[in-house]
């Protein structure tokens, strides 16, 4: 059986081991010692890494009573070498999940709120309620979170050799299915419930808690958070945007909401003008194409280029239909070419005609009825090639 060190002093980073097994696996080798500082994969966090003696330790993971080392290199059997785990990994993590109990007990306290699961990645973490919180009441938590972590409180960790052991002790949260010895960790005059991992010594190290979402979930609520460093991080890369920001609008950091409303504002009524430009323009464009259209035998035939925007290609084509007549108007972005085709009063299917276009223009479309249409690469040669369409189509409708 592994002694687990961490257990007692979550702040013990290295400790001298005697290496028990060292078996090679397809990724590495599995190891196993006689006591170690090495936190497993468990209790919603990632493991510990770091080393043992030269070699790293990728992984940690329980195996029965024992807990198994993932290392890249092997370990003779009765050596004894110095187990080295990453300091800030798991300082990072304490913060973290302190930082959750303390959210926890708040969100209980407060609303009657449970956690019903938690999750502490490298980058975030998060806490589940079996409740649906208003935003209020997310900043309320989050308030009085960090009034507790302000107050420098003991974090303590107590091991019990039986449930007749704690009877008498008030528990948040009781982990169902728990074997003695059972670790129950303590903030004091706050929280206090089972628990198997590493925590800070007292409130002051968690930081800073903020809230960065709360979304609904199952019913309740899930809430990612950062605690501390992460926090700080977070904090600083809001800063640098909302700074780039107020450079942007010539303003103070603290009256960017205002800038941005005042664009979003104005942005709303030039898109009023240019829709209403838009479609001034456009009917002069139509009435243009429409003088441009040729006759052949009582019915007309439009084949052009125009510089619209490939969304309004469709309305624009439709609107240049007379009575009787074919159209066939192109667009150009980028170096996407697209197309659309139409008629109206002509006993002609727009689906039999499209693949002659698609062919000349070695494109995709489809369609039928009245109307079909395409895309294509901009082909070399287009004014030629779009001369042979208007031979194919104008012969099309003297036929």
């Amino acid at each position: 059986m592994t002694h687990r060190l961490y257990l007692v002093d979550s702040h013990l980073f290295e400790n001298e081991c005697t290496i028990l097994s060292c078996q090679k696996v397809q990724e590495g080798f599995d190891v196993t010692v006689d006591e170690t500082v090495f936190f497993p994969n468990k209790g919603g966090q990632p493991c510990d890494t770091g080393a043992l003696g030269d070699v790293r330790v990728l992984d940690v993971r329980e195996d029965g009573e024992e807990l198994v080392l993932r290392t890249d290199g092997p370990l003779p059997v009765g050596m004894k070498v110095l187990g080295r785990i990453d300091e800030a990994r798991r300082l990072d993590i304490m913060e973290q999940h302190t930082g959750e109990h303390l959210l926890s007990w708040c969100a209980y306290r407060l609303f009657d709120a449970v956690n019903v699961g938690f999750h502490c990645a490298l980058s975030y973490a998060t806490l589940d309620l079996d409740k649906p919180l208003t935003g209020e009441q997310v900043a309320q938590m989050e308030t009085m979170a960090n009034d507790y972590a302000r107050r420098n409180l003991p974090v303590t960790a107590v091991i019990y050799d039986s449930e007749d052991d704690l009877k008498d002790v008030p528990l948040r949260k009781h982990t169902e299915g728990l074997t003695a010895p059972i670790r129950v960790v303590t903030i004091q005059n706050a929280d206090s419930c089972t628990c198997c991992a590493p925590h800070v010594h007292s409130t002051g190290e968690i930081g800073a808690i903020k809230i960065v979402s709360a979304v609904a979930y199952k019913g309740g609520t899930r809430m990612t958070f950062l605690c501390g460093g992460r926090a700080l991080s977070c904090f600083q890369r809001l800063q640098i945007t909302v700074d780039a920001i107020a450079r942007k609008f010539s303003t103070a950091g603290e009256e960017v909401l205002a800038a941005v409303e005042r664009q979003e504002t104005e942005l709303k009524e030039l898109k009023k003008e240019k829709a209403a430009l838009t479609t001034r323009l456009e009917e002069y464009l139509t009435q243009e194409l429409k003088a441009q259209a040729e006759d052949v035998k009582g019915r007309k035939l439009l084949v052009r280029m125009t510089d619209t925007d490939p969304k309004r290609l469709r309305p624009l084509a439709l609107a240049t239909l007379p009575e009787k007549g074919l159209t066939l108007l192109l667009t150009e972005k980028g170096s996407q070419l697209t197309y659309v085709l139409c008629c109206n009063g002509l006993k002609l299917d727009m689906g039999e005609l499209i693949p002659a276009v698609n062919l000349a223009l070695s494109g995709k479309g489809g369609g039928r009825g009245t109307l079909a249409q395409g895309s294509a690469p901009t082909p070399a040669g287009l004014p030629e090639t779009m001369e042979q369409l208007k031979t194919y189509l104008r012969q099309r409708l003297a036929n």
